[in-house]
């Protein structure tokens, strides 16, 4: 019987962005939340956190129209 292939692994990218310090406090804090709570590797919950944020693009455009990035 053969064996199947391995699954090739989702490529992977290593980003820094800067933030002001409590904002990056906010993001470990809830992935570090969200982590514990659905055991998923935190790579997964920070790429859902950013998808559900993409999905919200018209909002953040209108806050930073505002001048209000926080």
């Amino acid at each position: 019987m053969d064996t199947p292939a391995p699954r090739a692994p989702r490529a992977m990218r290593h980003r820094s962005f800067y933030m002001r310090s409590d904002v990056a406090e906010r993001l470990a804090a809830v992935v570090d939340d969200l982590h514990f709570a659905t055991r998923r590797p935190r790579h997964e919950v920070l790429a859902a956190l950013v998808d559900v944020t993409l999905g919200h693009r018209a909002e953040i455009e209108a806050r930073l129209a505002r001048g209000s990035a926080a």
